[in-house]
């Protein structure tokens, strides 16, 4: 994981080569913490493609603005660009603000390439990080 204190965080996906496979992103999990207590609605992430779709943030604009844990359900699916994505957001007011990206497909990629991560808040102190996760498609 990156240990992120910026309010602005691109987040660039490229394929990854080993000796026998070409490795591509397959997952992108991100956390958002504030250690300000009793602040935590005022302090939030904001994700979009560099198209500028909003897909997880508070505003009306975005694809996913509530957690997404439903009973039964952990993730919404989401169209993004035609393609079906699983999107797991906890939701804006706590501590630990957290999120995961993938494709609907298994047998997929991210074909998103670039994203872009907005922490919206005051001065309140917080860290961001996330992890890209890779794997070798057949």
């Amino acid at each position: 994981f990156n240990r992120i204190a910026d309010t602005e965080i691109p987040i660039i996906l490229t394929e990854k080569s080993s000796e026998d496979s070409i490795l591509v992103p397959r997952v992108i999990q991100g956390s958002l913490f504030t250690s300000a207590r009793g602040e935590e609605s005022d302090v939030n992430l904001r994700i979009t493609t560099t198209a500028g779709q909003c897909i997880i943030g508070q505003g009306s604009d975005c694809l996913v603005s509530e957690s997404t844990r439903k009973p039964g359900a952990i993730y919404s699916i989401v169209s993004i660009d035609d393609v079906n994505y699983k999107i797991r957001y906890s939701g804006d007011d706590v501590r630990l603000e957290k999120f995961s990206i993938l494709p609907e497909n298994s047998n997929s990629k991210i074909d998103i390439d670039d994203w872009n991560v907005e922490i919206i808040k005051d001065e309140q102190p917080t860290r961001f990080y996330y992890k890209v996760s890779y794997v070798a498609l057949e």
